[in-house]
């Protein structure tokens, strides 16, 4: 009986630890990331230089089946910070947010490659009208590890390229992630 016993608690303990495993980047989370981005404009003689970048995101992706994962994220940068200057004249961006679908494949050993595609709306000041708020189309590639049960730490590259009348400024970003999975 003792035997039976220890068996069923073994075998029940390998099904919880890969459960675990393959729940990987699903659910609900909460990452923050940290890194560097370039902002240029277009037709401008900004001198634009890369700057510190800073995201605070939520997500609840799930599972689609064969080791795919789809979700969506909502993202803000408060950044409060100059993109580039030119003389007297300082374009600053005051924040973006940003909506997208994360679409990823999870490979053995908690690796997940993924791709992201977005809207972003972002606030700058000192454009050629004045203020003004300027939507974009965002795009991104990423890996991410689970480097727990449900914490993860990962990577990222983003592109964003925003519009309004004759401002067009894109901005590339690469950060490094951690998150947590609930």
């Amino acid at each position: 009986m003792k035997k039976i016993l220890l068996a069923v608690l073994i075998a029940g303990s390998a099904a919880a630890v890969s459960a675990q495993s393959m729940s990987s980047f699903t659910g609900t989370g909460v990452e923050v990331g940290v890194g560097v981005s370039k902002t240029d404009f277009k037709h401008s003689n900004l001198d634009e230089k890369n700057r510190a970048d800073f995201a605070i995101r939520g997500s609840q992706n799930v599972e689609l089946g064969n080791n795919w994962i789809g979700g969506g994220e909502i993202a803000l940068k408060p950044v409060h910070r100059t993109v580039g200057t030119a003389g007297p004249i300082k374009i600053k961006q005051k924040y973006d947010v940003g909506l997208s679908y994360v679409h990823g494949y999870r490979f053995p050993q908690d690796l997940m490659a993924y791709g992201k595609l977005g809207y972003h709306y972002g606030r700058f000041d000192g454009t050629s009208n004045g203020s003004r708020g300027m939507h974009g189309f965002g795009y991104g590639l990423g890996m991410k590890y689970a480097v727990a049960p449900n914490v993860e730490a990962g990577v990222e590259w983003e592109q964003t390229r925003y519009k309004r009348h004759h401002d067009k400024a894109t901005n590339n970003s690469y950060m490094a992630t951690v998150g947590y999975r609930f």
